[in-house]
């Protein structure tokens, strides 16, 4: 049996499993080495790389791990995508970054939340902006998508760079930034957030862990 056709309560346990040990050691803010060091502790776990084997070659398990639960794991840490209630801990989710960007009076416009970059629509009457968020090495990205955005509409869209416990904006590269955001006719704000108990969490009910 291939691994893209995993039995599904298997496949279940081994994400729960990969996403918890993810969330212990805080994987994005792992080095790219120590990234590449885990996956190959992965294949080594009787938990992960002892079930997967089972089902298929090593260099196939090690696909599998990077291509399924962690290509996915910074979505659900956002609260985005299919993979969700995996994570452990997550953000309080795009209505955060809406209201750092546009204030309360503005709300997330249905089924308009995306990706590369994370955006989403923020509307407020009969006024929609754009709003789009990531830290602070994706900017490049998140300028380019609101360069787009000022073209077409009317609103000012708006990048949100986000920092977490361990990260900081340094002030030449905050005053760069700004110059940057301004010179493309969008506003930028900053958010420090804090990764919260994740609600959607499905591991608190598989029995395997308390």
């Amino acid at each position: 049996m291939a691994l893209q056709h995993l039995p599904a309560p298997i496949r279940e346990r081994l994400l729960i499993e990969i996403y918890q040990q993810a969330n212990d050691m805080d994987w994005e803010f792992l080095s790219n080495t120590e990234k590449t060091n885990q996956y190959r502790r992965w294949i080594e776990d009787p938990k992960v790389g002892g079930v997967l084997l089972a089902y298929g070659p090593e260099k196939d398990a090690r696909v599998w791990i990077k291509d399924v639960p962690m290509k996915e794991y910074a979505r659900a840490q956002e609260g985005i995508g299919n993979y969700v209630r995996y994570a452990v801990n997550r953000f309080q989710g795009p209505a955060e970054i809406v209201r750092a960007a546009c204030g309360s009076g503005w709300t997330i416009k249905p089924d308009s939340v995306g990706e590369k970059p994370n955006h989403c629509y923020a509307v407020a009457g009969d006024a929609t902006r754009y709003v789009c968020w990531g830290r602070a090495a994706n900017f490049r990205d998140l300028v380019w998508a609101a360069l787009n955005e000022a073209i077409d509409s009317t609103e000012r869209p708006a990048i949100v760079i986000t920092t977490r416990n361990g990260e900081t904006v340094s002030t030449a590269e905050h005053t760069r930034q700004d110059r940057l955001a301004l010179r493309c006719g969008a506003d930028l704000r900053y958010l420090h957030r804090e990764m919260v108990p994740n609600p959607d969490y499905l591991g608190a009910t598989d029995g395997s862990r308390s």
